[in-house]
């Protein structure tokens, strides 16, 4: 087994909730016996002056990009398995562990929301919420170099949130099959509101597809936009964190 160092980072100012799920990470990290490290707002030195000047207001394309330099600079002092997981991610199962045999994983989330048609539907694919590299690795190196280079292409006005997170890993997984995390996912606003109110067709929808159960879950920072989604992220780490 690896020796295993966990990475976060979130800004000086965080709301407390994503303290709250920090802690439980870090937790979690030293009852593993895993090392565990974290940033505030030096992690966006990892990314060139140039790019920071091109993404400016764009903070979670530019933490995309840091992470991974990042990672490569632990991975290379450090060695072992190196994991990124988001400030805004809970540890639902302190008892988890990690997967010790992979060079490269991601976590696989499970969105639960209706599609077009108004009809419940899952949609699972890979997210960078959740990562693990070794110095074996083939993918970090490449996915470094090639989120940059998409970066410095594209016209500034028309970069989409989740370009070089989400979108390309989803679009890399097609062609590479990566090893993926089922245990560590995250869970849609719809399928949050269910987890600690009334149970409904979200709910049902999720378990229909016989997930195994989560372990560390991405509550979403960027989507908890109204009064009554904080009170259930809230809901959530107090039944989670009693």
């Amino acid at each position: 087994m690896h020796p295993v160092t966990i990475l976060q980072s979130a800004p000086s100012d965080r709301p407390v909730w994503v303290s709250r799920c920090m802690r439980s990470v870090e937790q979690w990290a030293a009852g593993s016996g895993y090392g565990y490290a974290t940033l505030a707002d030096e992690l966006f030195e990892w990314v060139a002056p140039e790019r920071r000047k091109k993404l400016m207001g764009r903070t979670p394309i530019l933490a995309d990009l840091a992470r991974l330099r990042w990672i490569e600079s632990v991975l290379s002092q450090r060695g072992g398995l190196v994991v990124w997981i988001d400030a805004d991610s809970l540890c639902l199962d302190p008892s988890w562990r990690l997967p010790g045999t992979e060079h490269t994983f991601f976590g696989e989330e499970c969105w639960v929301q209706k599609n077009a048609q108004g009809r419940w539907r899952t949609y699972c694919s890979p997210h960078n919420a959740f990562m693990g590299f070794t110095s074996a690795s083939p993918v970090l190196a490449f996915l470094a170099y090639l989120s940059e280079s998409i970066i410095d292409r594209a016209d500034p006005t028309r970069i989409a949130p989740q370009m070089i997170g989400p979108k390309l890993l989803k679009t890399l997984n097609s062609l590479a099959d990566f090893t993926l995390v089922p245990e560590a996912g995250a869970v849609s606003p719809a399928l949050l509101a269910e987890w600690v109110g009334e149970r409904g067709d979200a709910l049902a929808c999720y378990e229909r597809i016989n997930r195994p159960p989560l372990a560390m879950v991405n509550l979403c920072s960027s989507l908890v936009d109204s009064d009554a989604h904080r009170q259930q992220v809230t809901s959530l780490l107090d039944k989670t964190l009693a």
